[in-house]
């Protein structure tokens, strides 16, 4: 069930895939659950927390929803280990202050990530730098902490 990236080039469609599949192997074991369960609770609650809809979710409908919605076992669970602020500021990749559809669901993000890795082992022929880059990109994506960012790419620079 791997992702298919077609670009007439089959040596590198092959590495993408196995990167993908490796990626969401380990991305429930390695990456803040916190942060990634949040953002499908966002996810899933898009269009009923999105009152002016805008398509976007502001602080204040974020901060609405996990009050309606406190009775929810999911959500008081994630709100016992973590204010609301501070996984809005993480789940908020380009840091405008508003959660887009596309990152309340990482996985939208991913064919353009696998693509970026493509073309980075086209044009460099440096599959050690691609691969530092891509778990950088996938790191970030799926919210991992600093920590565990840094310890990834260390790990990956060690195998490259």
């Amino acid at each position: 069930m791997g992702l298919q990236i077609t670009n007439g080039v089959q040596p590198e469609s092959g590495l993408i895939n196995g990167l993908y599949n490796k990626a969401q192997d380990y991305a429930s074991k390695l990456l803040s659950s916190d942060e990634l369960d949040f953002a499908q609770y966002l996810n899933r609650n898009y269009e009923s927390i999105d009152k002016d809809k805008d398509n976007v979710l502001s602080k204040n409908e974020i901060a609405a929803a996990t009050v309606r919605d406190q009775r929810n076992e999911e959500l008081k669970k994630l709100l016992q280990n973590k204010d609301v602020n501070d996984l809005t500021n993480n789940i908020d990749k380009n840091k405008d202050g508003q959660i887009t559809k596309d990152e309340t669901d990482p996985d939208s993000n991913v064919p353009h990530i696998l693509k970026s890795a493509l073309r980075e082992i086209q044009t460099t022929k440096d599959f050690g730098l691609a691969a530092q880059n891509f778990t950088l990109n996938m790191c970030n994506n799926y919210y991992a902490n600093k920590t565990l960012t840094s310890l990834a790419t260390n790990a990956v620079s060690l195998l490259a």
